[in-house]
């Protein structure tokens, strides 16, 4: 055979063999994780759409979750839309409360986590354990009642009002409060009233709390006949449950909003990365926004969409809208490419 054939065979043939070893290196399959040491991008300019392709085992997608999300049943509703989509993976989740779910994730517990106390979520991002975070949802807070209201809540100014008015009508021994009292998203804004308010409830006989999730709390406080803070999409659910009624909502603090953030695979490895900003990028695309907006429960709408609409609500986070790196564009970039 001529040299100079042979030759380049043997140089075609190398070339060949080092490109499918690169390749997989550069471009992850979905299910696989990130190879240590190699970049994860953090702007989209940077990231690479998620793969779409279906891997040869099916892949189990982990949420850690608020009790909102799940008794409502729009957890359901999602997931049955996106595996109808995606077939190679099943999402789970499990409900807590925001404080307990966001922990679950720091233990690498979780692919994804939605919640709804911004602090908790803002230093969850600060701290590397969460990246892509954004606002998909929100509704509001309500604060209920027996409907006879003997601290004459449903006169209240606002929401510091009425928090104040519980507490004079409680240490005079006419009502209780029934608190979650498990740092999820609702306690926290609870907590938050109480301070505004200035007053503190922790340690009165009158103060009660469950240590539960909303449902359970909401079935208490209506035993005890007491009052309660609820996320409404919740109340709604279980309105027809209990006698407890809707005294004080409206006021701008009453605002409670839902945000979707993947756990970062550079802190662990194993998380299913891909998996997790396809499921995100469904839930802010027309079609996931869509479905969120129009569930409804008993008759009742229970959320409200808002993606890349947050400053609507009063709310401008750069982190969320830099029109360079910032979150919408982010997503934006992605819809329709996943």
């Amino acid at each position: 055979m001529d040299k100079k054939l042979l030759y380049g065979i043997v140089v075609v043939a190398v070339l060949l063999v080092a490109a499918f070893l690169v390749y997989p290196m550069l471009n992850p399959q979905p299910g696989t994780a990130p190879r240590q040491g190699t970049q994860q991008p953090t702007t989209p300019s940077q990231q690479t759409p998620p793969q779409a392709q279906q891997p040869k085992e099916k892949v189990v997608l982990r949420i850690s979750t608020t009790t909102s999300m799940d008794a409502t049943g729009l957890l359901q509703a999602i997931k049955q839309r996106f595996e109808a989509k995606y077939p190679w993976i099943n999402v789970t989740w499990v409900a807590v409360g925001t404080g307990q779910a966001i922990e679950i994730a720091k233990r690498g517990d979780a692919d994804l986590v939605i919640v709804h106390n911004r602090d908790l979520e803002n230093q969850f991002i600060a701290e590397g354990y969460g990246v892509h975070g954004i606002t998909f949802a929100y509704n509001d807070f309500v604060l209920l009642g027996p409907p006879d209201d003997p601290a004459g809540v449903k006169s209240a100014k606002n929401a510091v009002d009425a928090f104040k008015k519980i507490y004079a009508a409680a240490e005079a021994g006419k009502t209780v409060f029934v608190s979650r009292g498990d740092r999820s998203g609702t306690h926290l804004r609870e907590l938050q009233l109480w301070s505004m308010a200035g007053v503190d409830p922790k340690g009165k006989p009158w103060y009660k709390e469950t240590g539960q999730g909303m449902s359970q709390t909401l079935m208490v406080a209506d035993q005890l006949n007491g009052y309660t803070l609820s996320d409404r999409s919740t109340y709604l659910a279980f309105k027809d449950k209990i006698h407890l009624v809707i005294l004080n909502e409206g006021d701008p603090l009453y605002l409670n909003i839902y945000r979707a953030i993947p756990v970062n695979p550079k802190k662990f490895p194993h998380v299913h990365y891909n998996e997790s900003l396809l499921f995100v990028t469904f839930i802010v695309s027309p079609e996931g926004q869509n479905l969120i907006g129009t569930y409804v429960k008993g008759g009742a709408k229970l959320f409200n969409v808002c993606f890349g609409n947050l400053t609507k609500l009063g709310i401008y986070d750069p982190y969320e809208y830099d029109q360079m790196s910032g979150q919408v564009v982010f997503y934006q970039s992605l819809i329709g490419k996943s």
